[in-house]
């Protein structure tokens, strides 16, 4: 028996070429998506870890107003802590962008070398790898930076700027504003002494290594240092293994929406079987009564489909590592971090996924609605019979005929009807994650630039006595807030009640703030909740009480009264460390940490947009192949079902256009209906999602899509339905009323 049945497999595949063809090409395109994404996602992972160590990644780091002194940092080097300074500084670029030179490393975060060498002697400097791409630049090029000429003699990346933005607060990379140089120890102290200069930056970087000490304990060393700026493990660095912070999120997502796909194919194939089964009903029936089991059979109808998903499978993951896969999808991690060149990896339990977990979820899934199919006597098998639904007993009104028949046919195909309302919210998932990320991009360049009104922005090192004129004079302190598991700079500014920069109104009291849209968004925060934010330098956690939320989305921010602020946190009465003015002011530059302008803000919040728009076209076109073959396959079942009740009509002379009017355009209502169900509840689900997808990016989550876009999905949806409806006339043209005649008992 089990020979006969063996027999059958290769002609039900032959009959059924075309359906199983598609269902291929939709699980290789499934599993390539997710094998590629997931495969790139643990290189970048694994592979970037490993080389930050080899490369001696820092533990840790910290920031003093002043230099140690030489009893400070032998305190700290005593107990068996490395430590190695990491001074900088923040030259203008002859092109307007900002280079932050540093001397070459000595003992950690070391320069990882794409090509060249390091720099040996006065003139020559080695430039972070993502900076020279933006600027088309190469070993041995000259680039002009602060009116000196510096010889490029090497390219490369350091793991303390795997993410290279330029402060911790940054939204996003942009790279064509910032990067780093290292230059020898001499000729960075030249460069310092010149009058060219902005104000030097003094960081210390610490290992712990086999000295039985925590991070912990380095904060207890250092905690009586009184100009210590700021502390920050390496955990809650944002620049350190940014890029396999970001890649994490990307693995888990992959491997769970490879699931969900598959549960929707292989439910999609077993629709499929069980039409097979009904119209091989008289066969299994009298297979039945000559002795055959319901585990042959069972095993006989599972195993096609079993088949069909591990070759899709199988495929999917030869091409997902590929050099169409893999390295195709770590494209844009190098295009956004600042990482070595990383040899594609192939972790067995990707190779398991792909092959094994396919045709795994087939079993289950058709076993599980095929099981109650079988095991009907043979009697009723050989009858066909049918269980009657209850919809016959639906009262209709007065309903006219063509309508009453439509939703009567709706009704009998009801479980084809769920797979294309299901398919459709898959696709819709998907189509929302990329339009998500589109929206949020647009929307934080058009709210940032909005929130901007200053021209200038200054933040100084060293304050003038007197405010510059035409300046406005702020206060700006940096906290943190830890949430998902990333801890995000959040700046607290202090401002005047009169400040024309910032439409705020300032509630004081050192425990009162006014919140910026980015932050209510980020953290789901109210007026009137408790906010605490932390000081990870002087290990202090502030409680505010949240008194209103401003239109502020240019960064996480929340405001303070200045008054207050300086009380809060000990400054004198009149001190400030930032200026915002509407035209450039004489500030000398050794006073300055830096200087952003409005064209600056708007140029980082735009780098969102391009950087993204690969992913959301790759989005967009996965949703739309899934729901059309979906949608082609399962109107297509419906249309075989009903080829008895189409050439029965035909023998009574209606036409092509009328039979796709009873049997095809009803299905209009259940993909309107899907559709008007299914984008409101994709909306949610991704707008629910999409704050864990983004944990670690310090930006707002305005995911609004003006109503447009709402009513162009539907659109889009619609035209997809008709034209597919177009295309099943062909199939109904197909069926002649000698069907009819096959199924006469």
């Amino acid at each position: 028996m089990n020979r006969v049945l063996r027999k059958r497999l290769l002609r039900d595949l032959q009959s059924n070429f075309m359906r199983y063809l598609a269902l291929i090409l939709l699980i290789v395109m499934g599993m390539y998506i997710v094998i590629s994404v997931v495969g790139a996602a643990e290189t970048v992972i694994s592979g970037s870890t490993r080389r930050a160590e080899e490369n001696c990644v820092e533990d840790g780091q910290f920031s003093v107003f002043l230099p140690l002194t030489k009893n400070q940092e032998k305190e700290i080097t005593d107990n068996g802590i490395l430590l190695e300074k990491m001074f900088s500084m923040d030259l203008e670029a002859e092109d307007g962008s900002i280079l932050r030179l540093m001397k070459n490393r000595e003992s950690m975060n070391l320069i990882d070398l794409d090509n060249g060498r390091l720099a040996k002697t006065s003139g020559e400097i080695v430039l972070e790898k993502r900076y020279c791409q933006e600027h088309d630049l190469t070993v041995s090029d000259n680039i002009k930076v602060a009116d000196m000429d510096f010889e490029i003699v090497g390219i490369g990346s350091t793991p303390d700027y795997d993410m290279p933005i330029q402060n911790f607060s940054d939204m996003a990379v942009e790279s064509s504003f910032f990067g780093i140089g290292f230059v020898t120890r001499e000729w960075y102290e030249d460069i310092k002494n010149s009058d060219t200069t902005k104000a030097e930056e003094y960081c210390y970087a610490y290992r712990l290594d086999n000295s039985g000490m925590t991070d912990e304990d380095v904060k207890q060393i250092i905690k009586d240092i009184d100009n210590l700026t700021s502390f920050v493990k390496k955990g809650d660095n944002p620049r350190i293994l940014g890029a396999a912070g970001d890649m994490q999120m990307n693995k888990e997502a992959g491997l769970f929406a490879g699931v969900i796909v598959m549960v929707l194919f292989t439910y999609v194939i077993s629709v499929f079987v069980i039409h097979q089964i009904q119209q091989e009903s008289s066969v299994i029936g009298a297979l039945y009564a000559l002795g055959a089991k319901k585990g042959d059979l069972l095993c006989h109808y599972v195993s096609l489909p079993t088949i069909i998903t591990f070759i899709g499978g199988l495929i999917g993951a030869a091409l997902g590592f590929s050099k169409l896969g893999i390295p195709v999808q770590m494209e844009e991690t190098y295009n956004y971090f600042s990482v070595p060149e990383l040899s594609a990896m192939y972790p067995a339990y990707l190779l398991v996924y792909s092959i094994v977990m396919p045709p795994l979820v087939s079993v289950i899934v058709n076993v599980l609605v095929i099981n109650k199919r079988l095991s009907k006597t043979a009697l009723s098998l050989i009858k066909n019979e049918q269980k009657a639904g209850n919809y016959r007993n639906w009262n209709l009104g007065k309903m006219g005929f063509v309508r009453r028949f439509q939703f009567r046919q709706m009704l009998r195909e009801q479980r084809t009807g769920f797979t294309v309302i299901f398919g459709m919210i898959i696709s819709l998932l998907v189509l929302m994650l990329g339009l998500n990320c589109y929206m949020l991009c647009e929307n934080v360049q058009k709210d940032s630039t909005a929130s901007t009104k200053f021209e200038y922005m200054y933040t100084l090192k060293y304050p003038p006595k007197e405010v510059p004129q035409d300046g406005e004079a702020c206060y700006i302190e940096t906290l943190s807030k830890t949430s998902m598991g990333y801890t995000l700079d959040i700046s607290v500014i202090g401002i005047d009640d009169d400040n024309k920069y910032y439409d705020v109104d300032a509630v004081k009291g050192k425990s009162n703030i006014i919140i910026g849209t980015s932050m209510q968004q980020k953290y789901g925060l109210h007026v009137g909740d408790k906010l605490i934010l932390t000081d990870n330098a002087g290990e202090l956690d502030y409680a505010f009480t949240i008194k209103g939320i401003t239109d502020y989305a240019n960064g996480l921010a929340v405001f303070m009264d200045i008054e207050s602020m300086r009380e809060l946190f000990g400054q004198d009465e009149d001190y400030y460390n930032m200026v915002l003015s509407k035209r450039a002011l004489d500030i000398k530059d050794g006073s300055l940490y830096s200087v952003t302008t409005k064209e600056d803000v708007k140029q980082s919040a735009s780098v969102f947009t391009s950087l993204m728009m690969p992913m959301v076209v790759m989005m967009t076109v996965a949703a739309v192949i899934i729901f059309c073959m979906v949608l082609y396959l399962m109107m297509g079942v419906m249309v075989d079902r009903a080829s008895f009740g189409i050439s029965l009509i035909q023998v009574f002379g209606f036409r092509t256009g009328e039979i796709k009017k009873l049997y095809l355009n009803g299905n209009t209502w259940i993909v309107a209906a899907g559709a008007v169900i299914g984008i409101p509840l994709a909306k949610v689900i991704m707008n629910a999602l999409y704050p864990w997808l983004v944990a670690n990016v310090a930006c707002g989550m305005n995911l609004r899509f003006p109503w447009y876009l709402y009513v162009g999905i539907f659109a889009g949806v619609m035209v997809v339905y008709f034209i597919i409806n177009a295309l099943l006339v062909r199939k109904l043209a197909r069926i002649t009323p000698a069907e009819v005649l096959k199924n006469r008992e």
